[in-house]
């Protein structure tokens, strides 16, 4: 009976060990088979996600390439794109005028045809390419479709408006979807703003290398010309006409979103009045900037404040410099007249409709010719203030330091704009994972890259001056 029990009990044992073994082998194949999924969809993940941006066809594509300024900036892209490192196409609506591009600068871009009316089109043409090179405009009209693509898709966006309305319309609708999507959108990539925000750049770091506290900037651009003359392009014109007619717009536009708050850092700047003023310290008539400069600037220096950054923000104000007297004159005339009627839609008809004679043959639809451009030069004088103490600055004393610094460069619209924007093309791939995702300005996107280098090689000049 002893040795019965002893049998059962041994029995017991080993059926309940032969069932351990088997359920654990059993939970193990499982364990294992559920690793093997999570590693084939994470595999899956990040194939995917390898693919949004940097396993697509293109590098670039630059769309608009058959406009006049788009043109310029595949012949750009064409000459300083080294080895042919970046894998470029070039993208619009008429496939005749695309291939006249490659004709006329001698190229073999591949072409994709995509038109903003047709949004399947935008789609298909910004997931085959790392960054889309935006050179369609006006931008309130053309624009938002490509932005909106880009920030769905993960692809990285440059383009040279120079629209406050749209540019902060664009942050305003689609930061949140760019972040989420890994997307780097940045607008006023041209003349509008290059200068203007990363020359504050300059300045601010040029004021630090001396241990001196940034206040305020004013800028001062002049544009010369020689024998020639000078001449701008008809779209420019036209944004132009209709920045002025959404005014209205941009102000509801501000009211909803929080406006730029920059803190006074010692005395409070003074801005300009509408009207021209003679100032000494540049010797010329200074009028108040009308492109988008001063918005560019100040939302980056708002966004040093919500990025706790550690560098002080600074107050600016952007104008305009004639020396001449009958043409400060004229100017004053012209851009009353211009204001008046960009206001109401008739007004705006004549305006577009004879844009050689509201602006004394300035703006066409043939733009300027090769002799105009090449004679054409800017320069923007920034005066810098800053203060050697910090007691001084908490007292709102008048600033010690006073620095004049310079951004300069060949002609504006069509020479310097498109260095600029194939320059911050080359540097964001450059620095792509450092880059801060979602809607950016320049200043913001670039401040901690070589892009300031990568102008200079390019053609620009930032210099202190004094």
């Amino acid at each position: 009976s002893s040795n019965s029990s002893s049998s059962t009990s041994s029995s017991s044992s080993s059926s309940f060990f032969f069932f351990f073994l088997l359920a654990s082998s059993f939970f193990l194949l499982l364990l294992c088979l559920f690793s093997i999924l999570l590693l084939l969809l994470l595999f899956i993940v990040c194939y995917y996600c390898g693919n949004m941006c940097a396993g697509r066809e293109f590098d670039v594509v630059v769309f608009g390439a058959s406009g006049f300024t788009g043109q310029y900036v595949a012949e750009y892209i064409h000459k300083h794109n080294e080895g042919d490192a970046l894998k470029v196409a070039i993208a619009g609506r008429n496939k005749s005028k695309l291939e006249a591009v490659n004709t006329k600068f001698g190229t073999n871009f591949p072409i994709l045809i995509a038109d903003v009316s047709t949004p399947a089109t935008i789609d298909e043409m910004v997931q085959q390419t790392r960054v889309i090179l935006n050179c369609v405009g006006p931008y309130r009209f053309f624009g938002e479709a490509v932005v909106k693509s880009c920030a769905a898709f993960g692809t990285h966006y440059l383009d040279i408006s120079g629209e406050p309305e749209f540019i902060e319309r664009m942050e305003y609708e689609y930061d949140e979807q760019a972040k989420a999507s890994g997307a780097i959108i940045v607008s006023a990539c041209g003349f509008d703003s290059i200068p203007a925000d990363m020359g504050t750049v300059f300045c601010v770091n040029s004021l630090k290398e001396k241990d001196v506290i940034p206040s305020s900037i004013e800028s001062y651009l002049s544009v010369d010309y020689g024998d020639a003359g000078m001449g701008v392009h008809f779209t420019t014109y036209e944004c132009a006409v209709h920045g002025v007619s959404s005014a209205s717009e941009l102000r509801a536009l501000r009211r909803k979103r929080a406006a730029p708050k920059v803190p006074i850092v010692g005395k409070k700047l003074k801005k300009g009045g509408a009207l021209p003023t003679w100032n000494k310290s540049v010797n010329a008539y200074c009028i108040p900037f009308p492109g988008s400069d001063a918005s560019i600037v100040r939302r980056s220096q708002q966004h040093l404040l919500d990025s706790n950054s550690d560098i002080t923000p600074v107050q600016y104000n952007a104008y305009f410099t004639i020396e001449s007297t009958l043409w400060t004159t004229v100017f004053a005339a012209f851009g009353t007249v211009f204001g008046v009627l960009a206001n109401f839609g008739l007004g705006r008809s004549l305006l577009l409709k004879y844009p050689g004679v509201f602006t004394f043959g300035l703006f066409s639809h043939e733009g300027p010719t090769q002799a105009q451009m090449e004679g054409t030069s800017f320069a923007m004088n920034f005066h810098v203030y800053g203060y050697t103490s910090q007691e001084d600055a908490d007292a709102k004393k008048s600033p010690d330091v006073n620095m004049h610094c310079r951004v300069s460069g060949p002609e504006p619209g069509y020479i310097s704009t498109p260095i600029c924007l194939v320059e911050c093309c080359k540097t964001l791939l450059a620095n792509e994972a450092s880059i801060e995702k979602g809607v950016l300005t320049t200043a913001s996107a670039f401040r901690n890259t070589n892009l300031i280098d990568n102008l200079m090689n390019a053609g620009l000049k930032f210099e202190v001056v004094e």
